[in-house]
């Protein structure tokens, strides 16, 4: 019942984080950008492992998927 409860939460806060970053785009976009900026300066190890990790992400997941969409495109 506690669960029950705390995911209820959960799921509302996300609700709202969504909804706050749909209605804020360029806050967020500022605060992405200020954090970038700080890890870039501060640790550029870091950085560097998550643009490495945003790169994996592509060639994995996204452009496999896109030229999935693509290949459904051109058969129909």
């Amino acid at each position: 019942m506690e669960t029950d409860k705390a995911l209820a939460f959960y799921e509302k806060h996300l609700k709202r984080v969504s909804d706050y970053q749909k209605a804020n785009p360029t806050k967020c976009r500022e605060k992405c950008k200020r954090y970038n900026d700080k890890l870039k300066a501060e640790t550029p190890e870091k950085y560097e492992i998550m643009l490495e990790k945003k790169r994996q992400y592509y060639l994995n997941v996204r452009k496999p998927k896109l030229e999935a969409q693509k290949s459904n495109i051109v058969e129909k």
